[in-house]
């Protein structure tokens, strides 16, 4: 099996609401379950929701629901999924002590965790970031460690490379970045990580680039709240699409295709994470869309085994 730094394919869900009923979890669990294993992926992303609410003023467009812990629903309904999984932790909503509870049960499943911090400073962390940092590194340092990179955050402040480095010598081993629309920002990040790290003499640790596709001009404002940078040019296209779902996963694959020849004449290890957060059929079937045209792209992955 592959170290999780050597992942270039993954598959990101998100978990079903926390009141779905049990039989309706199994039911969802089994056909998420069924496509992961069929699209020969390197692993699969577990996303940890939380109410992002508090960094901005401007209204959410859709309303935070509460999903089921990751952690719980790897170990609970995704014992069949053959690849490894990547399981997202939303630090500031745990103490310690259930944080360390899930830590050693993911190090247990053989699993990987990205440690996610509170979405701003205004509101009271059970547990931060620094600390879950510390907490890993001295109770389970062998459970593979991931963390989040921004481009929008690195245009913005110029400081995201300055958070890589830090999250390395914290043990973070590769990394998962936002969902990307933006190609030169991304490419900026990209390339300004590769100096710092050739000025340090440390290795680029290897980028998930998240694509997710767009199935509705609701959800593209709901990606513009989260923060995603959607350049004009796009959302024009986008508005004017006769089918928002093929522009988007087209738009998609082309950007991947063109950060992937960037990074590969640095010695970038770039992959793809591919997003499927809806339950609508024509969302999922435009991620797996997605996910067979991105292995075209990508040497050495699996080749999907379904149709």
């Amino acid at each position: 099996m592959k170290s999780f730094s050597e992942l270039r394919l993954t598959y990101g869900l998100t978990p079903p609401k926390a009141t779905t009923a049990s039989d309706r979890q199994r039911e969802i669990a089994a056909l998420q379950t069924a496509r992961v294993n069929a699209l020969g992926v390197d692993a699969l992303v577990l996303y940890d929701l939380q109410d992002e609410s508090s960094r901005t003023a401007i209204t959410r467009p859709f309303p935070f629901i509460e999903t089921i812990d990751p952690a719980q629903y790897a170990a609970d309904h995704l014992r069949g999924v053959a690849v490894p999984k990547i399981v997202y932790q939303s630090v500031g909503r745990r103490d310690v002590a259930a944080l360390r509870r899930s830590l050693q049960a993911l190090h247990a499943g053989g699993h990987a965790v990205v440690l996610v911090g509170a979405p701003s400073k205004d509101g009271v962390a059970k547990t931060t970031l620094s600390e879950a940092y510390a907490l890993r590194s001295a109770e389970v340092a062998g459970l593979p460690l991931g963390g989040i990179v921004i481009a929008e955050r690195h245009e913005a402040r110029g400081s995201e490379v300055d958070r890589v480095v830090t999250k390395l010598g914290q043990g973070c081993s590769f990394f998962v970045s936002q969902t990307v629309y933006a190609v030169t920002s991304t490419k900026n990040l990209l390339s300004d990580l590769h100096y710092r790290c050739l000025r340090d003499g440390l290795a680029v640790p290897p980028v998930l680039v998240t694509l997710s596709p767009c199935g509705s001009l609701k959800t593209l404002e709901f990606m513009r709240w989260l923060g995603v940078s959607v350049p004009r040019w796009l959302e024009n296209d986008l508005k004017h699409s006769a089918d928002i779902l093929e522009t988007s996963v087209r738009v998609s694959v082309n950007l991947f295709e063109e950060l992937w020849e960037f990074a590969r004449g640095k010695g970038i290890a770039l992959g793809a994470n591919v997003e499927s957060v809806s339950l609508g059929k024509a969302e999922i079937d435009a991620s797996i869309e997605l996910t067979k045209q991105v292995q075209r792209i990508l040497p050495g992955v699996l080749t999907p085994r379904g149709p």
